[in-house]
């Protein structure tokens, strides 16, 4: 019985193993963001200082449109964009993104709203009768007490909430 156990386990054990050396994860930390689509397919990405954040899990997304109003992110991002909204004309951030690198302040550089000096969200698509938004955006933000954070290519398709 023993033998059978220790035989068991090994075949187990190494039926999990794979000779895969992640060859297939893209090296370019642009090629590991979400593609860029206008589908409402709640994808959510960006680059953090030239790291790749992808955000798939749609509990950790927010878009929600009140008064004139479009809050929306994703994994620590988060913008207010007033209306007008019109598709493919850069719409100003300064003042208006934040980034938290945890929501514990003890624990992580915040990112506030006051502190982003630069950046820009750029609509391609605004659906209001399926309630998708897609399109880029970027920005930069400083706080005296953490370094200086650069979002980059940053790429959102998401249905939002009316």
């Amino acid at each position: 019985m023993k033998k059978l156990l220790l035989l068991l386990t090994i075949t187990l054990t190494l039926s999990c193993c794979n000779n895969d050396d992640d060859t297939n994860t893209p090296t370019n930390p642009i090629d590991q963001l979400p593609p860029i689509t206008q589908t409402g397919a709640n994808t959510f990405g960006f680059l953090v200082n030239g790291e790749p954040i992808n955000v798939t899990n749609t509990s950790q997304q927010t878009a929600i449109y009140q008064g004139g109003l479009l809050q929306f992110g994703a994994g620590g991002i988060f913008m207010l964009v007033q209306e007008p909204f019109t598709i493919n004309t850069q719409n100003d951030l300064t003042g208006k993104a934040r980034y938290l690198i945890d929501p514990n302040p003890q624990l992580g550089c915040h990112y506030e709203l006051e502190d982003s000096y630069e950046g820009s969200v750029v609509f391609s698509k605004i659906d209001t009768d399926n309630f998708i938004i897609s399109g880029t955006f970027q920005f930069s933000s400083v706080n005296n007490d953490c370094e200086n954070v650069d979002i980059t290519s940053g790429r959102f398709d998401m249905q939002y909430i009316p």
